[in-house]
């Protein structure tokens, strides 16, 4: 048996994107997490954790998000042998950029090199999703499915499961700021509606087919258009001290829409690369928590290809 280590990095994600709440994801160029194993006669051991947020993820195999996805890999692929697992955290928990889903992902697909990469990579999704379920409370893969997969993904469906791939336009640029606020995604599940009126279901359908096509057409401007959330995001927006003032600050400075990434804090804005620059855009945000007390990160990064072997 190879005692080789095998290091894959986890990109972070953006998901809902307006209206598609649980459908839709993108991949995020970085930050990412990294995720390394190697093969042992059996078992599962997570050796180390580090980064942002270690010492509140637990070490319990049968617990992390990470060994959970890794043991549904090798189930299905019937493995003769286990993992040891080091895990080092780039995203921080309770950001809203998919930090569970990351390591979820990271797990699936460090188990999928293991096994032969003989699954398919709608199969890891899957498995990194039940283990995603694990550590938020509901099975959703709008951040494990463009974790694993790279670009704009859609969740067809669930049960039969089927997650659809598109490839972002090239000139799509991202600025994600992060706050120095945590929201659990567990906790901001609380806070959303039960019931949504009929005028609310048609305004996200109209607006999430939309998102698809100018995805798929390379229409920026659509895009812009085509971001909007009138049932998820404002149920949300006190969980962020000073959300719609970003927003603001990140469109008056050149994005194309401004937007709540995930269950949040994080905010997001599109940006078209060719006219506008995403540093511009990024510092604007930042200043906006900066001063009202709060430290904020920011990346202006791309669109993202996907878990990767480095």
């Amino acid at each position: 048996m190879s005692d080789e280590w095998v290091k894959i990095a986890a990109p972070a994600t953006t998901s809902n994107i307006g209206a598609g709440f649980d459908t839709f994801g993108l991949a995020i160029h970085e930050p990412y997490d990294i995720i390394e194993g190697r093969k042992i006669p059996s078992g599962l051991v997570i050796s180390s954790i580090e980064g942002p947020g270690a010492d509140t993820i637990t070490r319990d195999p049968e617990k992390n998000s990470v060994t959970i996805a890794v043991a549904e890999v090798l189930k299905r692929c019937n493995a003769d042998f286990g993992v040891e697992v080091k895990i080092t955290k780039g995203i921080r928990p309770g950001s809203g950029m998919g930090s569970s889903g990351a390591s979820a992902a990271g797990g699936a697909y460090l188990a999928h090199i293991l096994t032969g990469e003989t699954l398919p990579l709608n199969e890891v999704v899957l498995c990194a999703a039940k283990a995603e379920g694990f550590t938020s409370g509901t099975m959703h893969a709008d951040n494990v499915a463009p974790c694993i997969l790279g670009g704009f993904t859609i969740i067809r469906s669930y049960e039969p499961f089927e997650v659809l791939r598109i490839e972002p336009p090239k000139d799509l640029g991202l600025v994600v700021a992060l706050p120095d606020v945590v929201v659990l995604t567990s906790e901001a599940r609380k806070v959303l509606p039960e019931k949504v009126p009929i005028n609310d279901l048609v305004y996200h359908v109209g607006h999430s087919t939309s998102l698809v096509y100018a995805m798929m057409t390379g229409d920026l401007a659509l895009i812009g258009r085509s971001v909007g959330d009138v049932v998820f995001e404002p149920a949300r927006k006190n969980l962020v001290p000073h959300l719609k003032e970003a927003e603001k600050a990140a469109m008056e400075h050149g994005a194309i829409v401004s937007f709540l990434g995930g269950s949040g804090p994080c905010v997001m804005a599109f940006y078209d690369k060719s006219t506008h620059k995403g540093e511009i855009i990024a510092e604007s945000v930042k200043k906006v928590f900066n001063e009202n007390g709060l430290k904020c990160d920011v990346w202006v990064t791309d669109c993202g290809t996907g878990c990767r072997r480095l």
